[in-house]
């Protein structure tokens, strides 16, 4: 019966700090200008990784978890878009959906760094692929 008691005790202390440290995650700040590198895989076009820095992403405004932006990418296959997004509870994750391009996942790595998982789906130039981005320091 001791044994069940201490036992209940352990294992509400353990839930309840989980619990207070899943509430103390920091919302990330992602504003400002981001620069990266990408690898795609167009329907049309096959698998491209071109070389050197090729995509810019900027967040203009975030509100807590939420945030608004644009991009634009460089290399065979060229454009621009903006987005709206959101910062998942994890604090890791987060989801951009463009406005007139896709979808997107990201992954934080740490606070200078993500990797973007990009969805086209359908529309003139369906594709998938990732891109690595790290902020612009200035």
């Amino acid at each position: 019966m001791i044994k069940n008691i201490l036992l209940i005790i352990i294992m509400t202390t353990v839930l309840s700090v989980n619990a207070m440290a899943q509430d103390d995650r920091k919302i990330p700040d992602l504003k400002g200008a981001w620069e990266g590198t990408a690898q795609m895989h167009y329907k049309e076009h096959g698998h491209m990784k071109p070389e050197g820095k090729v995509t810019e992403l900027v967040v203009e405004s975030q509100e807590g978890q939420m945030f608004h932006g644009h991009h634009s990418w460089k290399h065979k296959i060229s454009g621009k878009d903006t987005f709206s997004g959101v910062i998942d509870n994890d604090g890791i994750t987060f989801y951009m959906v463009g406005h007139e391009e896709g979808i997107y996942i990201g992954k934080f790595e740490n606070a200078d760094t993500f990797t973007l998982y990009i969805l086209k789906p359908s529309g003139k130039s369906p594709r998938a692929g990732l891109a690595s981005y790290k902020r612009v320091k200035h």
